[in-house]
């Protein structure tokens, strides 16, 4: 049995590392559209979630055989689900890229990665248990590194608004939601199934709210190679492997291993579309990518 859970703990560390790897390998794919295509967050992010939801609703049903309804038998997790769809993955996805409109994609990200110290202060408050050492020491080292990499260690880098704070602010609490919400569900449901609900219902109120077909867009086959590019393996796979991670090791662990993000994505923006990266980045990536094996540490 103790095996068996060491083994269940490394599975939710390494989702939880490639859910990360995943998402930031798709951050310079956007960065192609909003650059070199016109294409708006507007209009990216309500069909990203609607056209991934669908895809991986389908998956679930057909090919993985699993029951679409059994989440709204029951009144309690239809409306955990619905809360679940709207304030975390709906309110994620567009208060991060508000905010990379509103900043930059590196002060975004490091307001985005706040949530694990966030989520453990949480649960020491609520539980009154304190942190572990191990747990502290991964949070600081998450942070710095991230920090580190947006920033290039210069924290004037960081030139905020109130409004950039404000929304930064939301970028924390909305991604708490995320990682938190879910977690009851996914220990009765698949995960794909709660994620494609998810999907489809934050895709739908997001449409609603942006109306992104009034929104003017060029499509061409570039445009579309890279919006399936998105959708698939930079949206359907890191979201049930993060979700999946949550179920096995946490909301905490899992937003800590998953903020290899902002390392994977600079790395893919290097060899990609030439973009630079300092040498002090390099202490980011160690620190970054150190969360694994400290919290791995004496786990089994």
């Amino acid at each position: 049995m103790k095996e068996q859970g060491g083994t269940q703990r490394k599975r939710g560390f390494m989702l939880a590392f490639l859910a990360g790897l995943l998402w930031g390998a798709s951050s310079p794919v956007a960065q192609y559209l909003f650059e070199q295509k016109d294409i708006v967050s507007e209009w990216l992010v309500p069909y990203r979630l609607l056209c991934a939801g669908i895809l991986l609703f389908v998956y679930a049903v057909v090919w993985k055989r699993q029951e679409p309804w059994g989440i709204w038998k029951e009144k309690r997790d239809g409306i955990r689900q619905v809360l679940f769809s709207i304030l975390g993955m709906m309110g994620m996805q567009y208060t991060f890229f508000a905010m990379v409109q509103e900043t930059n994609a590196g002060t975004a990200t490091i307001f985005q990665y706040l949530n694990p110290a966030v989520l453990i202060l949480y649960y020491a408050l609520l539980y009154r248990v304190p942190p572990k050492a191990k747990e502290i020491l991964a949070v600081f080292c998450s942070v710095s590194g991230i920090f580190l990499v947006a920033t290039h260690g210069n924290i004037h880098a960081m030139s905020v608004s109130g409004k950039g704070l404000f929304i930064g602010a939301l970028v924390v609490l909305t991604t708490c939601f995320y990682g938190g919400l879910p977690a009851p569900l996914l220990k009765k449901y698949p995960a794909e199934m709660v994620c494609a609900w998810a999907m489809i219902l934050g895709g739908v109120v997001l449409t609603l709210v942006t109306r992104p077909w009034r929104i003017a867009a060029s499509i061409d086959l570039g445009v579309v190679i890279a919006f399936l590019v998105i959708v698939i393996p930079g949206t359907i796979l890191p979201f049930c492997f993060y979700l999946a991670a949550v179920a096995k090791v946490g909301s905490v662990y899992t937003g800590l291993l998953s903020s290899v993000e902002p390392v994977a994505a600079t790395a893919f923006a290097f060899l990609f579309l030439g973009t630079k990266f300092q040498p002090i980045d390099l202490a980011g990536f160690a620190l970054v990518l150190s969360t694994m094996f400290i919290l791995n540490y004496k786990s089994t």
